[in-house]
């Protein structure tokens, strides 16, 4: 089983305090571990950056804190929803790990990840405008994204994968659908390790983008 419920905090307001955005995953992920009645975890790039937002920083006071360095270990057993923030793709894979049969709620940072396909592929709910789920993915993308899960199992590396998930994005090109970070994004929905990202987005960058 994955993820049961998704949240994020978009990076789409220049104007809105990375505390405000903090603040609204803070109270989603802390409403769903009291509705588990299980221990929420915070989820950094690096240790430190909480201690730069007072409720990241209040929140750390309360619960269990780690980053894709200091592993699993930190955080014990048992674990309930994850908050990520501004993660980068090394984070948000960890993140979603340690999210599986629970809730995940990510605050975006584009500059590092953006997630507009993460969002979509999740329905996540956007804690901005509550109540309204993201956009899903349009049924072509979604089909063709499954396909290039199926050729990025051994992260895109054998050099049939390579060419066979270089024809599915090609395809997605001549239907209008090739986003770079919407496919990059829905990809890490889906599980997909950072050595795969990377040779991914190298796989776009060899196809025509209109």
């Amino acid at each position: 089983m994955g993820i049961l419920r998704a949240a994020w905090v978009p990076d789409d307001d220049p104007e809105r305090e990375w505390q405000v955005a903090a603040d609204l995953a803070v109270s989603w992920v802390e409403q769903e571990a009291r509705a588990q009645d299980a221990a929420a975890v915070l989820v950094l790039n690096a240790f430190g950056a909480e201690q730069h937002v007072p409720v990241l920083r209040s929140f750390a006071q309360r619960h269990s804190v780690t980053t894709p360095r200091a592993g699993r270990d930190r955080v014990g057993s048992g674990i309930g929803p994850v908050l990520a923030y501004v993660p980068d793709a090394r984070t948000l894979d960890f993140a979603t790990g340690l999210a599986r049969n629970s809730s995940l709620a990510v605050v975006e940072s584009v500059g590092l990840l953006p997630l507009g396909g993460w969002a979509a592929h999740l329905t996540a709910l956007d804690l901005t405008r509550p109540g309204g789920e993201s956009p899903a993915l349009d049924d072509r993308l979604a089909e063709a994204l499954d396909r290039l899960k199926f050729y990025g199992n051994n992260a895109y590396g054998p050099s049939f994968d390579r060419q066979q998930a270089t024809r599915v994005l090609s395809d997605l090109h001549s239907a209008g659908l090739l986003d770079r970070e919407v496919v990059i994004s829905a990809r890490a929905a889906r599980g997909v390790s950072p050595a795969g990202l990377d040779r991914l987005r190298q796989l776009i960058s060899g196809v025509k983008i209109r």
